[in-house]
């Protein structure tokens, strides 16, 4: 697939998608918007996918949204924030929701600026691996806007609410530590690129259907009543149980060797 200003690299069984506008410090405009989306849905489609590294081109993650670009057609954001029905995603809302719905972990790695607009597309990530020098903000309220990209999925689920509102209200730059310290990263590390392919390394050694059904346990009903939590928990052990990974598992196990894993489970 050929896309303007993003890139694609396929890794064996690892996709990297960087945000390709280094000139622009990697601004979202709107071919970035529906290159976005279209990648996050043909992605979710791959069955033999165990991975997703987002990146920035160059050294930085993305400085935002490019607001010159987007004021230049009125359309534009009409057609990012339309949609059928209140509560289903817009095209803004998508390029961090749909990263949530993959059945693969999605890691963001961060250098440099990470604004705005990039913050809530890493946000849609399932890990945040930056470097110490990295220069994180929801910068919407410096813009006389609130955030609307999705991102506050993630920030009610990892940081304190009085800490997201401050940083919201008051697009408060972050640097990596204090970051960390608010829960807006899972890791600081001088080579955040390596951190992720490190972690790839490690969820290739487990079962895709488990980290599957993890991802599904975790992001689906996380915040749900107790009943539901419980209730998937025991449908998706059934569901790993019947698969063909699971057997795989159990005979590498008795052999103590690696397991040779098929794709992951249509179901998921």
């Amino acid at each position: 697939m050929d896309y303007q200003h993003i890139e694609v690299e396929r890794k064996k069984d690892v996709v990297v998608v960087s945000l390709h506008r280094p000139n622009k410090l990697n601004a979202v405009d709107k071919i970035m918007f529906d290159e976005l989306v279209h990648v996050s849905k043909y992605l979710k489609k791959d069955r033999g996918l165990r991975a997703v590294i987002l990146k920035g081109t160059g050294d930085n993650f993305s400085s935002g949204l490019d607001f010159k670009s987007m004021m230049s057609n009125k359309r534009y954001a009409v057609q990012l924030l339309f949609k059928w029905w209140p509560g289903n995603a817009n095209q803004a809302q998508q390029v961090s929701a749909n990263w949530r719905k993959l059945s693969v972990p999605v890691i963001a790695v961060i250098e440099g600026y990470c604004w705005g607009a990039g913050l809530q597309i890493a946000l849609g990530a399932d890990f945040r691996i930056c470097s110490p020098n990295a220069n994180l903000s929801i910068m919407e309220a410096k813009m006389g806007l609130t955030s609307d990209m999705a991102g506050s999925l993630t920030l009610r689920e990892v940081m304190r609410k009085d800490l997201a509102m401050r940083i919201s209200m008051c697009a408060t730059p972050l640097d990596g530590k204090t970051a960390l310290d608010y829960g807006l990263v899972t890791e600081v590390n001088d080579n955040p690129m390596q951190a992720a392919e490190q972690l790839c390394q490690q969820i290739e050694n487990t079962s895709p259907d488990v980290t599957a059904a993890i991802k599904h346990i975790y992001n689906r009903y996380w915040t749900a009543p107790a009943w539901k939590l419980l209730a998937y928990e025991t449908y998706s052990q059934i569901r790993i149980m019947i698969g063909r990974n699971f057997a795989r598992t159990q005979a590498a196990l008795r052999k103590k060797s690696s397991p040779d894993f098929k794709q992951r489970q249509r179901f998921w």
